[in-house]
């Protein structure tokens, strides 16, 4: 279901209007390709590390319109989205699996060994990157060896490496702690040194980052008490919270270059906006 929302006088220059879908399952991340919308849902339950067999991902239009709710099915607790060529891939606690776009047919399918909670996903020179939150390993998956190699292992001071985005010759990690013990930063990761430079301080539970429209981070926080927001932070790690009402665990936000899409888990919905 899509709905338009008004969402009030919304700062850095986002418009006044939304669109926010529905007929999820404690959605997790977006991602979008071929015109199409995909989200990946944990399921009937909020147990992101349940082997339950419930999980999958919907496709949707370019407009937020359900085309299949479980397009991508028989998954445990699906989450982080990309895309290789004409296969979506998704990380699914211990394992990252592909699946053919047009067809929906699992096409790769390869365990990492001793991973716990696989959750972000981005494409380096046609290489998988994976982060695990839990162990705070950050994997570079080759698929077309089915091959894998573990980059680093994140200082748990930042928190569990959660959301990934490239820059370049670098990777902007943001942290997540799951016991919930510290709040997580924003780093950068030299991908050819695995030199690690902190860009903020601890800020909070941090799940998604894409780009703004200027090329500073937009990032996503579960926030204290479950209301969640979304950030805005320039290079040096100054951030400013974006006029948005609270929502219930914004997960791994996406971008099309225009607009932001942001997954709330908690509401099973998804909310659209204008990219700031």
């Amino acid at each position: 279901m899509l709905k338009k929302i008004l969402i009030g006088a919304i700062a850095l220059a986002v418009g006044s209007f939304a669109e926010e879908f529905s007929g999820f399952s404690y959605p997790e991340s977006v991602y979008g390709a071929k015109n199409y919308i995909f989200v990946s849902n944990l399921g009937n339950k909020l147990e992101p590390l349940a082997k339950d067999n419930d999980g999958f991902i919907s496709k949707l239009d370019s407009n937020g319109n359900m085309i299949q709710k479980d397009f991508i099915k028989n998954l445990n607790a699906p989450k982080g989205l990309n895309r290789i060529d004409n296969t979506l891939y998704v990380t699914d606690i211990d394992r990252v699996k592909g699946f053919d776009l047009d067809s929906g047919k699992e096409v790769f399918n390869l365990e990492i060994s001793g991973a716990i909670f696989l959750n972000a996903i981005e494409v380096v020179d046609g290489n998988l990157v994976v982060s695990d939150t839990g162990t705070g390993a950050i994997y570079m998956v080759d698929v077309k060896s089915n091959k894998y190699e573990r980059l680093l292992k994140l200082d748990p001071k930042y928190g569990g490496p959660n959301g990934l985005l490239v820059d370049g010759d670098s990777l902007i990690v943001v942290g997540y702690d799951p016991a919930s013990k510290i709040k997580g930063s924003v780093v950068r990761v030299d991908l050819k040194t695995k030199a690690v430079k902190e860009i903020s301080k601890p800020i909070g539970a941090l799940d998604g980052v894409v780009f703004a429209k200027d090329g500073s981070l937009i990032i996503s926080d579960w926030g204290n008490n479950a209301q969640g927001v979304i950030y805005k932070m320039d290079s040096n790690g100054k951030y400013t919270t974006i006029d948005l009402d609270y929502m219930g665990g914004p997960a791994d936000i996406y971008s099309d270059g225009k607009n932001l899409y942001i997954p709330k888990m908690l509401e099973s919905k998804v909310l659209k906006i204008e990219l700031p």
